[in-house]
């Protein structure tokens, strides 16, 4: 199977909580992408894990928007609104200067955490959107 990435808008459910609704949301992607018996875990960063299908799977999500990455090798993706506004404790933190780089930044931190190890360098690349900024790694 061809590695893919499945973004989509998330539907408000005022009754709710957004982690519910963005949790249904992915965990839904997966499984009409995957199958309906594919079962989702957690590694010990608490990074999503496929428990009885191959492949990695990654997930982001941002206000209003879901992501889910798979791939045969390990992956990761981020995504954050284009109009999102870098905070400057962050800027100064990591010493990046714009959201692009932060959702590099994320995107790396995920995919460490499934491996190990840092993505090589140069790994991370964006994926045209017109809302959202796309990092992705695989």
């Amino acid at each position: 199977m061809d590695p893919w990435i499945e973004i989509r808008p998330l539907n408000p459910a005022p009754d709710l909580p957004l982690r519910v609704v963005e949790k249904a949301a992915w965990r839904s992607i997966v499984r009409e992408r995957l199958g309906s018996a594919t079962v989702v875990g957690y590694n010990k960063n608490g990074a999503p894990v496929l428990e009885n299908a191959p492949g990695f799977i990654s997930v982001s999500h941002t206000k209003g928007w879901v992501a889910v990455i798979w791939s045969p090798t390990p992956c990761a993706i981020d995504i954050e609104l284009r109009d999102r506004k870098l905070s400057p404790a962050a800027a100064s933190r990591y010493g990046i200067s714009t959201i692009d780089d932060w959702c590099a930044l994320e995107a790396s931190y995920k995919f460490e955490g499934l491996t190990g190890r840092p993505p090589v360098r140069g790994s991370v690349r964006f994926d045209p959107h017109p809302d959202l900024i796309v990092a992705v790694i695989r």
